[in-house]
């Protein structure tokens, strides 16, 4: 037999023990595994597997699928020629169901509901063979009846043609029937008779009680195949991961322990990957918390993400602890708006907790007040504008939880985003959004916040279009004086070219240029030089729209 590898054993030796059933299947299938000769790394290459699922497995720190010791089975045949006892077969399903026992009752149980039912669907198949086996004897018998009265009625028949008709003539008794074999043989037709009855309804109840099973076990992958992750096996009890992950750190093997977070993440229900977290923090632990966060919404569905987030602020149970709430939701959207396409984006700010209840008479909102908000989050991430207006697309206009989300994170702590949902909002046609930010927006535009007011870390993003597009929705939305200050915030911005040559590398050209095609040019020009028009201490800014006027027309001319 070829020795296994030192690495395999190593590292084998150091993590069995903790789940002793899991430990005896893992030894069970790395004795056969060495069989082949060949490395982990070689094998999960012949067979199509990411090379970890092939490590746990062997190293019982997680319990094989039955695909993956069939499979093995298969190649350890192909290498000898010769198949596998049955004895190790049955030894190896033994092994498994024991570990699944102890590790995921749930999965046992639905192991054991396929294995009777697949013991119900043999015994149908058997007697479905026994009835027509009942059949074809019965058919026989009946035809051997059938020929004995053929025979005897031939036979009286010609008796009675050749007996001697004179009379005082001796007469030849007529020959006897054969009453003894004629009764054997009815009984015998009676019995087979009686006995495929009672095998007609032993088989309609275990074909009743395999549909019954399927039924069952349908309903069983539905439940386990919604409250699972991805990923091969069956992942060992959190306790033990607990202790695993604490071995890890005590003895330096961080990659270890980040590779087992990584895995928890993309495998475990997300009830256990709460827990996990409310772990990681109840040691302190808010980075390596943080990192389960993040792969949760990386790796995991939009429904899973979205239940996650519900089951984290839910564990927050006291009003003291709600800005933990907001922190790891906040997280956990954000890394979400980062890698999620436009629809899924829209999904999960559909399924976000609009509220938490910690179970008592104060309801926190969530959604208007920060960025634990999807849209919120999504606001403060660098996805483009078409990103975010696919994203409004796919939500009812003027939604109220969208307004609630949005209206406040369009000027709140990250950042300035005006500007930008004024470009978004008329697209998807969200008119009562639109009117409230142009409310909020020239309000803002008449305190001394209007430098801050205009900037908006998208507008360096946005396209030639995309400007045209706004300057169109805030001449039709304010006043030529407000917007002369908006003009004057992007003339600050762009200090550096407001020459004929600089400006068309502008989005200041495209601006003048709507403007001119309104014929509304002589009035702003006048608007934009006037004292009201500008804050009395913002002379520097009011020059700077001047300049960029005078470059027009150098251009224009």
């Amino acid at each position: 037999m070829t020795e296994s590898l030192p690495a395999t054993r190593g590292s084998g030796s150091l993590e069995r023990g903790e789940v002793p059933e899991v430990s005896a299947l893992g030894n069970e299938l790395t004795t056969l595994f060495n069989t082949l000769g060949m490395s982990q790394s070689a094998y999960a290459v012949r067979v199509s597997l990411d090379k970890s699922v092939v490590s746990r497995s062997l190293r019982g720190r997680r319990v094989a699928t039955q695909d993956f010791i069939d499979r093995l089975v298969r190649e350890v045949e192909s290498l000898r020629g010769t198949p596998v006892q049955p004895e190790v077969r049955s030894n190896l399903r033994a092994l498994r169901l024991a570990a699944l026992r102890v590790c995921d009752p749930a999965v046992y149980e639905l192991e054991s509901l396929r294995a009777e039912m697949e013991k119900t669907r043999r015994e149908a198949e058997l007697l479905t063979r026994h009835q027509e086996a009942l059949h074809d004897l019965l058919e026989k018998k009946e035809q051997q009846i059938a020929r004995l009265h053929a025979e005897l009625k031939q036979v009286r028949q010609d008796w009675f043609a050749g007996r001697p008709s004179a009379a005082g003539a001796d007469v030849e008794a007529a020959p006897a029937e054969p009453v003894a074999d004629n009764e054997g043989l009815v009984h015998e037709v009676a019995r087979l008779r009686a006995e495929l009855a009672e095998v007609i309804t032993a088989r309609a109840d275990a074909e009743r009680r395999c549909a019954a099973l399927e039924t069952q076990v349908r309903d069983m992958e539905e439940e386990l195949a919604a409250r699972s992750g991805e990923g091969g096996g069956v992942a060992l009890p959190l306790e033990v991961l607990q202790d695993q992950l604490t071995a890890h750190w005590e003895t330096g093997r961080t990659r270890e322990a980040a590779r087992d977070l990584t895995e928890a993440a993309l495998t475990r229900p997300v009830d256990e990957l709460s827990d996990l977290v409310a772990w990681l923090d109840h040691r302190g632990d808010r980075l390596h918390g943080d990192h389960v966060v993040r792969e949760v919404a990386r790796v995991r569905s939009v429904e899973d993400v979205a239940a996650f987030g519900k089951r984290t602020l839910d564990r927050q149970w006291t009003p003291s602890f709600a800005h933990h709430a907001a922190k790891r939701a906040g997280l956990l959207a954000a890394e979400a708006c980062l890698v999620m396409t436009p629809q899924d984006i829209a999904v999960l700010h559909t399924l976000w907790p609009d509220q938490w209840d910690p179970g008592t008479d104060q309801i926190l909102k969530l959604r208007p007040t920060g960025p634990h908000s999807v849209l919120a989050a999504l606001l403060a991430s660098p996805r483009g504008l078409d990103d975010m207006a696919q994203v409004m697309a796919r939500i009812p206009a003027d939604e109220k939880a969208a307004v609630r989300n949005l209206r406040p994170a369009a000027s709140g702590n990250s950042g300035e985003h005006t500007l930008t949902l004024l470009l978004v909002a008329p697209q998807s046609e969200w008119r009562e959004l639109h009117s409230l930010l142009i409310t909020d927006f020239a309000r803002r535009l008449d305190t001394d916040h209007v430098w801050l007011a205009v900037h908006d870390a998208r507008l360096g993003r946005m396209s030639g279009e995309h400007w045209r597009s706004l300057t169109r929705t805030l001449l039709d939305s304010m006043t030529l004086e407000q917007f002369s200050r908006v003009f004057t915030g992007v003339c600050k911005a762009h200090q550096d070219f407001l020459t004929p040559q600089g400006l068309g590398r502008t989005p200041l050209y495209v601006m003048l240029r709507e403007i001119s095609d309104r014929g509304l040019l002589p009035d702003f020009a006048k608007t934009a030089g006037s004292r009201p028009a500008l804050l009395p201490e913002r002379r520097k800014e009011r020059a700077l729209a001047r300049s960029a006027l005078i470059a027009w027309r150098t251009v224009q001319d």
